[in-house]
């Protein structure tokens, strides 16, 4: 599949644009319509709204976005391996984290796909379609307000740039394609360097954020998933610190944090296992929900693709190492909310036993993600592609953890950093419970002796004469482990070489494959070689493939 071809396929995507949207429904789960030209469609009732859940729709992919994200972010790192039924399932992650991918590797060309394809092509189709001044109307006859195409010009314009950064982080020079395409104009189609495409970014990030995108406060219930403006800022704040850019970011975290929208949870087990107290809470900046009605509308295949294979039911990916392990203090409780071990146990709604046996496949560690894991409660039909599992884009945890890093990188106020440190890890040690309360027995539960109190927590606080650096890379690890950011986080802290070439001599290293060959020529990852064909050359490899 040709993703630039299908991407300047303008009526193409117009027709995969038009879906139909409910006023009562959730806002990404609807049903498909038919097919119209653009300009009779334009004309019809809700087009415009129609075109911009087709922008937000690319999220709920199951393959090409929903796994994807924890395929680069967590198993091409130190943190995760792939899984799989065995050495040869998923090889073509384990050809990336190795370290020297070939041009033609399915899930660098896939990624490539579907961003471009999917995700790109329609936000272009709709900001070439939907202007402040187009006549658009909504179900019913009235008229769109200018008020309100503005503010879905602005999420598109966010999306876009959402997109193109998981392109810029893998490839780094991709071409900047800010419109639909005729036939002819494929051979125009050239790669931009890196700094051009971030600049590309923060260009569409700056046009939703002056715009008339929503304040998180005021946005209604049912609107959950949509862009706001703390959103829209705290990922230009992620853009920028990826472009080391800490002052920038530093602003927008500063004024996300100020604008008090957001808390951390008491209990840090309780953002992976409530839809309420979790992914709708107010540590939520940015996520994706979906309808989950049972047996009517599924959720997402991540539970199944990376819960354990065999009596558990999964497909055995998205295992995390003995490194990452290690990484965890002892009395953290955050590692039995990350990470699940062979012979742990669940209980079935029919009291019995769940026993969970890793062994017979391709897990070195025999483990896996306890934040991709829903329990039996949480599974009306007995089904783990069936539950209302979904995974966050952005959390306060992680707004604050940037601020704090662009504190230390702009020589800024040491105890505000400190601060922030232990207010994370004040949670995490002292009101997280010490123990999985949805499991029968749990390998990392922190036995009584060790568990963390208000008394004891003074000797866990980070102190301003601390590496403060350091400690800030600790706790990015731990408390966002298995979130698909530890990639991102090793590229841009410079580390990625140095990180992968210690981890491919361990033991799970030289098992995985993983960092086994990584150099300093491993990123940017090879652009994938049939979009190089298909333009006959004017879209180049890059310099070090």
């Amino acid at each position: 599949m040709k993703s630039i071809k299908k991407c300047i396929a303008r009526s193409l995507l117009i027709s995969l644009a038009i879906v139909s949207v409910s006023c009562s429904g959730d806002f990404l789960d609807q049903p498909p319509l038919g097919f119209l030209d653009e300009d009779t469609y334009m004309t019809t009732e809700d087009a415009g709204f129609k075109l911009l859940t087709d922008c937000y729709r690319p999220v709920l992919d199951d393959w090409t976005y929903q796994t994807m994200k924890f395929d680069t972010g967590d198993q091409l790192s130190d943190d995760f391996s792939k899984g799989g039924s065995d050495a040869n399932d998923l090889i073509a992650i384990t050809d990336v984290a190795r370290g020297n991918p070939l041009p033609t590797n399915t899930l660098l060309s896939d990624l490539w796909n579907h961003r471009f394809q999917t995700a790109i092509g329609r936000c272009n189709v709709f900001l070439s379609s939907v202007t402040p001044e187009t006549s658009l109307i909504h179900t019913g006859g009235s008229l769109v307000s200018t008020a309100e195409k503005e503010r879905w010009i602005a999420e598109c314009h966010f999306l876009r740039a959402f997109y193109y950064y998981d392109l810029a982080t893998i490839f780094a020079n991709v071409p900047i394609i800010d419109k639909p395409l005729s036939a002819l104009e494929k051979e125009d189609i050239v790669k931009s360097d890196f700094s051009d495409v971030i600049a590309f970014i923060l260009s569409d990030l700056d046009k939703a954020i002056s715009a008339n995108l929503p304040g998180a406060k005021g946005l209604p219930a049912a609107e959950i998933g949509r862009v706001t403006k703390e959103a829209a800022m705290a990922f230009r704040a992620r853009v920028n610190l990826f472009n080391k850019n800490y002052e920038a970011a530093k602003t927008d975290l500063k004024a996300v944090i100020d604008a008090n929208c957001y808390e951390l949870v008491d209990n840090y087990e309780d953002l992976f296992n409530s839809a309420e107290k979790g992914y709708k809470s107010k540590e939520s900046v940015f996520i994706t929900l979906r309808t989950y009605s049972p047996p009517y509308a599924g959720g997402s295949v991540c539970p199944q693709m990376n819960v354990g294979r065999a009596g558990t039911g999964g497909w055995g990916g998205e295992c995390p190492t003995n490194d990452l392990v290690n990484e965890y203090e002892i009395g953290d409780p955050r590692l039995v909310h990350t990470i699940l071990s062979s012979g742990d146990i669940f209980v079935k709604p029919d009291e019995t036993d769940e026993v969970h046996d890793y062994s017979g496949y391709d897990n070195f560690t025999q483990q896996h993600s306890r934040k991709q894991y829903p329990d039996w409660s949480r599974r009306t039909v007995s089904n783990l592609m069936q539950t209302d599992w979904t995974f966050y884009h952005i959390r306060y945890a992680d707004v604050l953890l940037m601020y704090a890093e662009c504190l230390v990188e702009t020589n800024g106020d040491k105890q505000a950093v400190v601060d922030i440190l232990n207010k994370i890890r004040h949670r995490a040690f002292v009101t997280t419970s010490p123990v999985d309360t949805y499991a029968k027995y749990r390998k990392f539960n922190v036995p009584e002796n060790e568990q963390v109190t208000e008394a004891t927590f003074e000797s866990k606080k980070v102190k301003a004469s601390d590496d403060l650096r350091a400690a800030i890379r600790h706790e990015r690890r731990v408390e966002l482990g298995g979130e698909g950011l530890r990639l991102y986080d090793l590229l841009r802290w410079g580390t990625f070489v140095n990180k992968m070439q210690a981890f491919g001599k361990t033991d799970e290293g030289r098992y995985s494959n993983a960092g086994t060959q990584v150099t300093d020529k491993t990123w940017p990852f090879p652009i994938p070689q049939n979009e190089i064909d298909y333009v006959g050359g004017a879209l180049t490899q890059n310099d070090n493939y």
